[in-house]
């Protein structure tokens, strides 16, 4: 069998003759492993994706966003399709609805089409999804798509350049504590020793070391910069002048996770415990020594 109308024979003139077998459950495994198929001709597959994409089922729309989640699923058994980068960014918009280019192009989407888009989006070809998502991130121009998208962007391909420069482009701007560590911990996710990184975290740490929110940032440090000089530098100087005792003890942890052996920051500890006898704080500094 190589046909595709096997599975999706659509007569607007005989609905009787008509067969649907993309639309019952027990057919779907079947209608993937078609577009595996080696025997099957490249052109029977971008006619099938057509197909589905086009399908109009003057029903409101309810089984045409079924036949195009079933094109986007396709695609992760035929990549090479033609049609991938549209269908898997248009897939993007139904999955976000807040993600747009302008105010013009926003809209209300049902929920039940934005939970099928976004479930849709982890069963399609992973490769155009990071590709429709670096796009948005490099192209939008708002602030609010920017940060979702890059922090999408992360969770689908964790270590992703484009998500990282996003996201540490962000935390300079960020003001608010709970933005601010949700921000941090999607950059938790990034490899052990991006310089990037490290640097954008040791900016806001200088930046603001007595505010609440540096503390996100300190922890994220104690996660991606183990044996970094100038992160243990920036650390030993905020243990010993920030005003904030919450953002100290949280140098403190940080240093015993980052500074194995670092005669700087070993003294700078025994320095602080000299100085501070009798504060519960000197647990934390026994503790990272």
């Amino acid at each position: 069998m190589h046909d595709w109308q096997y599975f999706f024979n659509h007569d607007r003139s005989n609905l009787n003759q008509s067969t649907y077998r993309i639309f019952e459950p027990e057919w779907k495994a079947e209608i993937l492993h078609w577009f595996s198929r080696k025997d099957v001709d490249n052109q029977q597959k971008e006619d099938f994706i057509q197909a589905l994409i086009d399908f109009d089922d003057n029903c409101g729309d309810f089984y045409r966003y079924r036949a195009y989640f079933l094109a986007a699923e396709a695609l992760s058994q035929f990549p090479e399709c033609s049609l991938g980068d549209a269908i898997a960014s248009q897939v993007l918009k139904w999955s976000y609805a807040y993600f747009r280019q302008d105010k013009s192009d926003w809209q209300i989407l049902p929920k039940p089409l934005v939970k099928a888009a976004r479930k849709t989006l982890e069963l399609t070809d992973r490769k155009r999804v990071i590709a429709a998502f670096v796009h948005l991130v490099h192209t939008t121009e708002s602030l609010t798509v920017f940060r979702l998208a890059a922090e999408k962007l992360g969770e689908f391909d964790p270590g992703n350049k484009s998500a990282i420069a996003a996201l540490t482009l962000l935390t300079p701007v960020v003001e608010n504590k709970q933005t601010f560590c949700q921000t941090s911990q999607n950059l938790w996710k990034i490899p052990v020793g991006d310089e990037t990184a490290i640097a954008a975290f040791i900016h806001d740490i200088k930046r603001i070391p007595d505010q609440d929110i540096s503390w996100c940032g300190i922890a994220v440090l104690g996660e991606i910069a183990y044996g970094n000089q100038t992160a243990i530098a920036v650390l030993v100087q905020l243990m010993e002048t920030t005003l904030n005792k919450g953002n100290c003890c949280e140098a403190i942890k940080t240093l015993g996770k980052i500074a194995a052996g670092n005669q700087t920051a070993i003294a700078a500890l025994v320095k602080f415990l000299e100085i501070n006898q009798g504060d519960r704080i000197c647990f934390d500094a026994s503790q990272a020594l």
